[in-house]
């Protein structure tokens, strides 16, 4: 009984002490903007009995160590007439309160707020000034130079299903600078949210929709920027989103979307934390800031999961009027990513993501110019550059890889400034130049391997910068050389030189195919030093290597030293041997499927020249005689010099296979029938997982002047070419077949098959 008194007791005390006071929901149920009568009572009623928002806000401010609840009666149901037009700012928010008017089927026709708070030429519609877990939802706010202010170190803010720059009835507010702002330090915030109805709209703001300035740890999800609700119909705002640090406050940690799981994931639609990022006036997501108390973000900074310069729908460019993603000096910035719902769908503008001397960046797995369907109808692309970076002062250097590009009409896939950036994995399409990496910043160049590059109008891969490795990459149907190395134009004036076009392995080749120059042009002075290892391809209309004198009066030999040729003398079925090479120079030795001048088949073999440069390349295994050959060299300093061409001697004469001859080159009697089917090899296809939606397959046989029939799937053999390339393909799993048919009409019975998978 003494200590069941002494609890009552204590029950007792606490409620009777000033300012201390269990959580209350308050109700609002009148437009008015009228005061509390007695703030502090707990009570929400003005003067005429009336429960305000204001009164509302005022009794929460008064009250303690609790979260209370300000919630809408049911005469808010979305109609234009549901707005409270505010007399003068109301209180800032300065207790922890959650403050819901609900969802409702607004006026305007679309699910949204039911209520609307109209705050003509005050400087904010609603303020949360240090206190933190404030939670703003169902709220139509037009008028107020900002919508919702954060400040002075208010953290864990919630925005959810506002409409901020729009009335309820659909029309346009006035007056707005800003949607949302968060200033330094109000860490933590959630605006919008992952499931249908906790997004906000940001329209019709002068500046900026959302700003983060100098906060951390901020999660954007699921809003629609530059869109109104129906996710369709564009109105402005100046920027979309802006992050940034402040002259003594970094922003770490924010996270624009998210990575896109379960059933979002199946449909184009931007939904599940997906950010409609779209229509600004100038920048889509600004993460360098406008100067003065404005920094470039130091970063982290995630934006992945969402649409830029698209619709709701994710089918239709509702296009920001410049760049994309501005990445410019920010650091520590991932664009995209490698899992699937990573992947920001851009189109529009005029660069899709621009940086200039950040730290770190990855843009990774990215689909720029194609609608969110399966990633396969073309969209209004941004008009200069898909992917810019510049990396003059960089130290960490940028990583480009696993994007999907198309251009149009112009413009560049990936344009590289100052070196130093891995540009793996990319597949681009159209445009004027597929790749095109400009200037060096010491030590390095790029590594621009792996890529897939279709249709240029120019050039598929243009350097005009030194050091640069340019390894595997397929360059199909250029309109001008597949790859080309020219001295760069002003403000770049020195030679282009140390470029690394193939290496040494299989792996390394670049396949050119059907360029409507060169398949390799190099354009320069005398005195660069660019190396052409191992290449192949066919159907170029100019030479497989060219090398083009800059200034042919002065320097007429060309480029690479004037480096020449070395001379064929000796074509034997098992080596080849010659002169006319440096001393220690490394001469490489091709074979050729045909007489065309663009055209490599495979390597040989190489071997280093003497001190008089005489050479002798032996072949791995005996190839069939009177075949097309073609050998460079590369002197000591890495100079490679445009091909020599030459062809075997004649198969000796023979009545049937000897066993002293080699198989490959053993001649039957031309009176014995051709009974042996051919073998099938797939010398090159897709990876077994990859995001690509393009698959390219290199094949050959194993008996010369073969034909070919390729199926894919459950699909009919058909008649085909190497290479054979497979457009718009459906995510999951493939099997691809090919067969040769030999000149005397036996089929390979064993097709060779190649299975792989589009995530």
């Amino acid at each position: 009984m003494k200590v069941f008194a002494l609890v009552l007791i204590a029950v007792g005390c606490l409620f009777a002490t000033p300012g201390v006071a269990m959580a209350v929901t308050y109700t609002v149920d009148s437009t008015l903007d009228e005061p509390d009568a007695n703030p502090g009572t707990a009570g929400c009623l003005t003067a005429g009995g009336k429960c305000t928002l204001r009164a509302a806000i005022q009794e929460s401010n008064a009250s303690t160590l609790v979260v209370d609840e300000i919630h809408f009666d049911v005469t808010f149901n979305g109609q234009l007439a549901d707005t409270i037009t505010l007399g003068s700012l109301l209180p800032p928010i300065s207790n922890p309160v959650g403050i819901n008017a609900g969802l409702c089927a607004t006026q305007a026709g679309q699910s949204g707020p039911c209520a609307g708070v109209e705050a003509s030429a005050l400087s904010y519609g609603l303020s949360v000034e240090n206190t933190d877990t404030v939670e703003i939802s169902g709220l139509a706010i037009t008028g107020a130079t900002t919508g919702i202010r954060v400040v002075n170190s208010s953290k864990s803010f919630a925005a959810s299903n506002n409409w901020l720059g729009v009335k309820l009835n659909g029309s346009n507010g006035s007056g707005a600078n800003t949607g949302i702002w968060l200033d330094p330090e109000s860490d933590n915030a959630t605006i919008g949210g992952t499931t249908a109805g906790q997004g906000n709209v940001f329209v019709n703001n002068e500046f900026e929709g959302l700003d983060i300035e100098g906060a951390d740890n901020a999660n954007v999800l699921g809003n629609y920027f530059g869109v109104k609700a129906d996710g369709v119909t564009k109105a402005a705002n100046g920027k979309n989103i802006e992050i940034t640090d402040t002259a003594l406050i970094e922003a770490t940690g924010n996270e624009v979307g998210t990575t896109i799981e379960g059933a979002a994931l199946t449909t184009p639609a931007c939904d599940g934390g997906c950010n409609v990022i779209s229509g600004a006036t100038s920048l889509g997501i600004d993460l360098h800031g406008n100067g003065g108390n404005e920094g470039p973000a130091r970063g982290p900074t995630t934006i992945h999961g969402n649409h830029i310069g698209l619709d709701a729908s994710g089918t239709e460019a509702v296009a920001n009027g410049s760049f994309g993603i501005n990445v410019r000096a920010a650091d520590e910035v991932l664009v995209g990513g490698l899992a699937g719902g990573d992947t920001n769908f851009i189109a529009g503008g005029t660069f899709g993501i621009y940086q200039e001397n950040g730290e770190g960046l990855e843009v990774l797995g990215n689909v720029i110019g194609l609608d969110a369907s399966e990633a396969e109808n073309p969209v209004t692309p941004p008009s200069t550059v898909g992917i810019f970076v510049y990396t003059l002062s960089t130290v960490d250097l940028p990583i480009v890889s696993e994007n999907l590009i198309r251009m149009a009409g112009g413009g560049i896939g990936i344009e590289q400034k100052f070196g130093g950036t891995e540009i793996t994995e990319n597949f681009i399409e159209g445009g004027t130049t597929g790749i095109f990496a400009i200037g060096l910043s010491p030590p390095s160049g790029n590594l621009i391997e792996d890529n897939l590059i279709f249709e240029a109008e120019g050039n598929g891969i243009l350097i005009e910068g030194d050091l640069n490795e340019v390894l595997g990459n397929e360059v199909f149907f250029s309109g001008q050389a597949g790859i080309k190395v020219k001295q760069a134009g002003p403000p770049f004036t020195s030679p282009t030189t140390e470029n690394l076009i193939g290496g040494d392995a299989p792996t390394d080749e670049n396949v050119i195919f059907g360029s409507g120059g060169d398949a390799i042009e190099i354009l320069d002075l005398e005195g660069t030093l660019n190396e052409v290892a191992r290449n192949r391809g066919s159907e170029n209309a100019g030479l497989f290597i060219d090398l083009v004198a800059t200034e042919p009066g002065t320097e007429p030999n060309g480029p690479n030293n004037g480096i020449k040729p070395p001379a064929i003398s000796t074509a034997k079925l098992s080596e080849v041997s010659g002169g006319g090479a440096e001393p220690g120079a490394n001469v490489r030795v091709f074979r050729k499927e045909t007489a065309e001048a663009g055209e490599v088949e495979s390597f040989l073999g190489e071997a280093i020249a003497d001190s008089s440069g005489n050479w002798s390349v032996g072949y791995v295994a005996a190839i069939p005689g009177e075949t097309l050959i073609a050998a460079t060299q590369t002197d000591l300093e890495g100079a490679t010099s445009e091909l020599a061409f030459g062809k075997t001697e004649p198969a000796p004469p023979t009545d049937g296979c000897q066993d002293a001859l080699p198989a490959a080159i053993c001649v039957k009697n031309p009176d014995e029938a051709d009974v042996k089917s051919p073998e099938t090899t797939i010398r090159k296809g897709p990876k077994a997982k990859s995001k690509q939606r393009t698959a390219t397959f290199k094949f050959a046989s194993s008996e010369k002047g073969s034909t070919f029939q390729c199926k894919l799937d459950k699909k009919k053999f058909k008649p085909c070419k190497s290479p054979k390339t497979y457009k718009k393909l459906k995510p999951g799993k493939h099997v691809f077949k090919v067969r040769a048919i030999d000149k005397a009409g036996n089929v390979d019975p064993t097709p060779a098959k190649r299975k792989f998978k589009i995530e």
